[in-house]
């Protein structure tokens, strides 16, 4: 069984310092290993896809303490905006979001498994840092829980204030990568995927 602290979406990479996990084995034939060869087996057999680093034995506790950190994240993304958008316009509706408090109703892309409520995230920083091509890139920190897609789409109103609500333009995420998950200083590493 696979314990991770949060998860994202399929097509969302995991950069940067990595996302902690615990993996619990049940019912192991082999009850010892040396960790060094097992991380050097995985990151050798599945190069370009997942690593690990810094694996170590954990005792169950820590399956509850993983689970239950709530952890802050920061996103570089690349936005789509239809149209000609300014990048002073652009910076001021970036200053409008950075530190806001966003409602969100439950995403049209997960309604289908989700119950369909409004939650409340902030955006705890959101900068722009220039362009990729004719994509703009976007650098969010956001609390745990918070829809970032969302965030940039406003998803048909489900989502305010969002990007697309501000500029008054239809934008969308083009690529979203996590590149730190904070306070993971607090759950001892046990690797990253």
């Amino acid at each position: 069984v696979l314990h991770g602290a949060g998860r994202e979406d399929i097509d969302a990479v995991m950069l940067g310092s990595g996302r902690p996990f615990i993996l619990e084995i049940v019912n192991p034939r082999i009850r010892e290993a040396d960790l060094k060869v097992l991380e050097d087996t995985i990151n050798a057999q599945n190069e370009g896809r997942i690593g690990v680093t810094d694996l170590r034995w954990s005792a169950r506790s820590e399956v509850e303490t993983l689970k239950s950190h709530k952890g802050h994240k920061k996103y570089r993304i690349l936005v789509d905006i239809d149209g000609s958008v300014p990048d002073t316009a652009l910076q001021s509706a970036v200053q409008k979001l950075s530190g806001a408090i966003i409602r969100q109703r439950t995403p049209t892309r997960v309604a289908h498994r989700r119950a369909d409520k409004v939650r409340e995230r902030g955006v705890l920083d959101i900068r722009y840092t220039g362009k990729e091509g004719k994509d703009f890139v976007l650098e969010v920190t956001g609390e745990a829980g918070l829809y970032i897609k969302e965030l940039i789409s406003g998803d048909q109103g489900r989502t305010t204030p969002s990007l697309t609500e501000v500029l008054k333009t239809p934008a969308r995420v083009v690529q979203l990568d996590v590149i730190h998950v904070e306070g993971t200083d607090q759950v001892k590493s046990h690797g990253t995927s």
